[in-house]
């Protein structure tokens, strides 16, 4: 099924237990990395600003500016960047998506300003340096 939202959203999640709710990364590039580089990562950008973020049971999904997720990986060595109306992420309440950090300032709906990708880099570095997950060295 296709769906575009709508006041009928909620509705139609509650009657389809299992369905799921995408994101074409259009007006954000997704890093998707191990859950341990992510979180690891998370724990010092928490202290600059807010990064979006996602969470699954094997990886953890940032989300920064459109076209500079490539600036946030260069030389880091794990993870993928999901970029442009052919990618996509999936979102809560999809089966075991949370969010670790919302993409709206708490108690809002204003939105959180995307970092560019090469803020980032120095934390994902850091971060596989000591975190990167047997999984991801293979």
């Amino acid at each position: 099924m296709t769906w575009h939202g709508g006041t009928g959203m909620v509705s139609e999640l509650a009657a389809s237990p299992g369905a799921g709710i995408i994101a074409w990364a259009a007006l954000f590039d997704a890093l998707v990395l191990p859950r341990t580089v992510g979180m690891a990562a998370m724990t010092s950008l928490d202290r600059i600003a807010p990064v979006p973020c996602l969470t699954h049971e094997k990886t953890a999904v940032l989300l920064v500016l459109p076209a500079t997720g490539r600036y946030a990986l260069d030389g880091v060595g794990v993870g993928e960047v999901r970029s442009g109306r052919d990618q996509w992420i999936a979102l809560p309440p999809s089966y075991g998506v949370r969010w670790d950090t919302t993409p709206w300032v708490e108690q809002t709906t204003t939105p959180v300003q995307l970092l560019h990708g090469q803020d980032l880099r120095p934390h994902l570095r850091e971060a596989a340096t000591h975190w990167r997950s047997p999984e991801a060295a293979s």
